[in-house]
């Protein structure tokens, strides 16, 4: 399911935070974890590899619409999650924009702290407005 594919790389953006980049034993162990069969770990590696192709631009995106927080000031799981969302909303034009809104409140959920899911989602619906604009 690519909603386990989605948790995958989510918990390997969350351990690039503090260990760098993973490797692809690392990133195997994940994948099994979650138990990803070769769609979702196709969706997967297309998501991982949107988002370093375009790391850039995807901070940029959320640090303009997280006004007044600095990207490094955010919890490293509500950003882990806007990088996701933000790369999926961006790249993924055959994903509906509100499926990805949605799968990143339920990892908001899943991982961070009470107060996440308002700010979260205050940013994801923004980008999106500002994407149908």
């Amino acid at each position: 399911m690519r909603k386990n594919a989605r948790e995958a790389v989510y918990k390997l953006l969350f351990s690039n935070q503090f260990n760098g980049k993973f490797d692809d034993e690392f990133k195997s162990i994940i994948y099994a974890e979650e138990k990803l069969n070769d769609d979702d770990i196709e969706f997967a590696n297309s998501l991982l590899e949107s988002f370093y192709a375009n790391e850039e631009t995807v901070n940029e995106i959320i640090s303009n619409l997280a006004k007044g927080y600095k990207l490094e000031r955010l919890y490293s799981t509500d950003k882990c999650a806007l990088q996701l969302a933000i790369t999926e909303m961006t790249y993924f034009k055959d994903i509906p924009r509100i499926v990805s809104i949605s799968e990143a409140m339920e990892l908001i959920r899943k991982f961070s702290t009470k107060e996440s899911p308002n700010f979260v989602n205050g940013i994801l619906a923004e980008y999106k407005k500002q994407l149908e604009n």
